[in-house]
Parts: structure tokens; C-alpha cells; sequence
């Protein structure tokens, strides 16, 4: 499951990778040769691979089209420890791939996606 905007999209998840990234500033160097850095927070930024073969052709459509949209961000809950997170993270990469076409509709089988924080989740 995934919920992207407010609308829940009932996709399994295949694999979900959490890159921890510590934005800081660095500050300078006192004269015991120690460097000093503003540490302004932690954002969690996301690659997930979502299993899309139980939606309907519509259903997929939708959810393809809420990812790919051009706009700044988007508000998205994704699996965090035993819990969820919900935050504002663009869309850096969308992919997915066909698993089967016939005459008149196609079957798309999974989805990767890349989010990225738009603000950190833990603050100084």
C-alpha cells in the first residue's frame, strides 16, 4: 500500500530502500585543528519498487499518472520501522515495465520510484 495525495493505492511492496542523509553546514576550523559543522537535520529519502500486477488497468493508470505529475512535491506515507511515515517528498524517478500487451490493453508489472525529502524529518 502505498498513499500518495491523500489517495491510497493498493500496490504490494516489493522492496523499499531508506537512505538517511545528515544535511549539515560547515562552519570553519578553530585553532585546535577541529572542524565545526551546523547540523541542520535528517531527511529520509526513498527508492521503492512497488508490485502494481493486482490493480486493474485503470486503477494502474491513475497511480502512474499521480507519479509522474509535474508538480513540486507530494505528500506520501511509506513504511518506516514497524510504523509508517507520511512527508513531502518529490519524485526524482519513476520507472516500470510491461509484463504482457494484448490487442487492446497492457499489463504493467512493477514500479520504481524514487522519492526525496523535501524537509528533514528529525531537526537539530
Amino acid at each position: 500500500m502505498i498513499i500518495i495525495d491523500n489517495t491510497t493505492y493498493n500496490v504490494g511492496v516489493v522492496k523499499v530502500t531508506r537512505k538517511a542523509s545528515m544535511k549539515q553546514e560547515f562552519l570553519g576550523t578553530t585553532l585546535d585543528l577541529r572542524k565545526h559543522y551546523d547540523v541542520e537535520g535528517t531527511y529520509y529519502d526513498y527508492e521503492v519498487i512497488f508490485n502494481a500486477t493486482n490493480l486493474t488497468v485503470s486503477e494502474y493508470d491513475n497511480l502512474y499518472e499521480a507519479l509522474t505529475a509535474p508538480q513540486e512535491s507530494h505528500l506520501v506515507t511509506l513504511p518506516y520501522g514497524q510504523t509508517n511515515l507520511t512527508f513531502y517528498a518529490k519524485v526524482s524517478v519513476a520507472s516500470d515495465s510491461v509484463i504482457s500487451s494484448y490487442s487492446n490493453f497492457r499489463k504493467w508489472g512493477s514500479v520504481k520510484v524514487t522519492f526525496e525529502a523535501l524537509e528533514p524529518q528529525k531537526e537539530a
